[in-house]
C-alpha cells in the first residue's frame, strides 16, 4: 500500500465542493446524522435480516463478480436475502441514489463518500470490493498523441468514470508528483463503454479503462499505457467499497451483516478460490473469451479495512479542508458469519 508520508503539499480545492454541496442537499431529505460513528457488529444476527429483498447499485464488471457468485453459490439465500445488482453509470449517480434512499447500498469509494459525509450526508462503509493490481485499470493514450508522461496531460482532455473520482484523484496525484498542474487538465465523465470511441474519434486525449474496453483499445488502436492505476505509488490501492445509507444501516443491522457475510466474506472468498465460477460471472457481464484470457484479476479482500489513504490524499491535495478519519464511518465485518 502506498504511503502518504512523502506526498506533495496540499493544493487548491477542486470541484469536489460542488459534489459535496449536492450531497448535503440530498441528505437533508434523508434524516442524516452527520459525523455519527459507525456501529460495531457485536450484537448482529446475519441469519435474521430485517429486509430480505433489495437492490444495490454497481458496475456490471469484474469488480462485482463477488455479488454474482454470492447469488449463484447460494450464499445470499443462506443468509435469507435476495440481492439484485442495479447497473449504474458512474459513482456520482450511485452516491445520489444511496443518499436519497433509492438504493440502500452502492459501489462508491471514498473520493465521493468522504466529502459527502463532511458536508452532512449520512453514509457508512460496509465492505470492500477490490484493491488494485498492476494492469487492472490504466490510463491509455494513442501512440501518436505526443503524450509521454502524465505531465504532458496539461492542456489536454482526459476521460474518467465520474468527475472527482478515484481515477481523477490518482491522475492528479501522479501529475503533482511530476511537478505538473492537474488544474490545467479538462476532465470529462464518460461510461466505460464510451471510452474507446471517444479516444478513437479524438474527442478526448486520454481515457481510463478496464477489462473489455482496455483490450479493445490495445487491439484496435495499439494504445500506450500512460499511467497504471494499480501499480507503483498506487499498488494495492483500495479501489472500491460498498457504501450504505447510514440510517438504513442502523435500522437494519442484521441485513447489513447478512450482506457482509454473504457477499463481502463468502462471495469474495469464492472469487478467489473458484476461477471457473469467476470466469462464468465475467461472461455474464459480457466479457469475451479473449477479454477473460487477458483479465488482470483484482485483489478481492474478504475485509472492510478503513481506506484511510483516500482522505489522506484528498487532504494533502487540498480537496478537503481538514483531516478525516474514515474508520468513523466503517462498520466492521461480523465475527459470527
Amino acid at each position: 500500500m502506498m504511503s502518504t508520508n512523502s506526498r506533495r503539499p496540499a493544493r487548491a480545492a477542486t470541484a469536489l465542493a460542488v459534489l459535496a454541496a449536492g450531497a448535503l442537499a440530498l441528505s437533508a431529505c434523508g434524516g442524516s446524522t452527520p459525523g455519527a460513528t459507525a456501529s460495531t457488529s457485536a450484537s448482529v444476527d446475519p441469519t435474521a435480516p430485517e429486509v430480505k429483498e433489495f437492490s444495490v447499485a454497481g458496475y456490471p464488471n469484474a469488480a462485482t463478480t463477488q455479488l454474482s457468485l454470492a447469488t449463484s453459490e447460494g450464499f445470499t439465500a443462506e443468509y435469507g436475502i435476495d440481492v439484485t445488482l442495479q447497473p449504474a453509470e458512474n459513482a456520482p449517480a450511485m452516491l445520489a441514489q444511496i443518499i436519497s434512499g433509492d438504493v440502500p447500498i452502492g459501489q462508491v469509494n471514498g473520493f465521493f463518500s468522504v466529502p459527502a459525509v463532511m458536508e452532512g450526508a449520512d453514509l457508512v462503509v460496509i465492505g470492500e470490493l477490490i484493491r488494485g493490481v498492476p494492469g487492472g485499470q490504466t490510463v491509455e493514450v494513442r501512440p501518436d498523441a505526443g503524450i509521454d508522461s502524465v505531465a504532458d496531460l496539461e492542456g489536454k482532455k482526459v476521460a474518467v468514470v465520474g468527475l472527482n473520482s478515484g481515477h481523477q484523484g490518482r491522475i492528479a496525484s501522479a501529475m503533482l508528483a511530476e511537478g505538473a498542474d492537474p488544474s490545467k487538465v479538462e476532465f470529462v465523465s464518460l461510461g466505460w463503454n464510451e471510452m474507446p470511441a471517444a479516444l478513437e474519434q479524438g474527442t478526448v486525449d486520454a481515457v481510463t479503462v478496464i477489462g473489455p474496453s482496455q483490450l479493445q483499445l490495445k487491439n484496435e488502436l495499439s494504445t500506450e499505457t500512460l499511467l497504471d492505476l494499480g501499480d507503483g505509488m498506487f499498488a494495492e490501492f483500495p479501489d472500491s467499497q460498498w457504501l450504505a445509507n447510514g440510517r438504513w444501516a442502523r435500522e437494519n443491522p442484521n441485513t447489513v451483516a447478512a450482506f457482509q457475510c454473504a457477499v463481502v466474506v463468502k462471495g469474495q472468498q469464492a472469487v478467489n478460490e473458484d476461477q471457473d465460477a469467476y470466469e462464468a460471472a465475467l461472461r455474464e457481464f459480457g466479457f469475451s473469451d479473449q477479454a477473460i484470457a487477458d483479465d488482470k484479476k483484482f485483489i478481492f479482500p474478504a475485509a472492510n479495512e478503513p481506506a484511510q489513504i483516500i482522505p489522506d490524499i484528498m487532504s494533502e491535495m487540498g480537496w478537503i479542508d481538514k483531516d478525516f478519519d474514515i474508520s468513523t464511518i466503517t462498520i466492521p465485518l461480523p465475527d459470527n458469519c
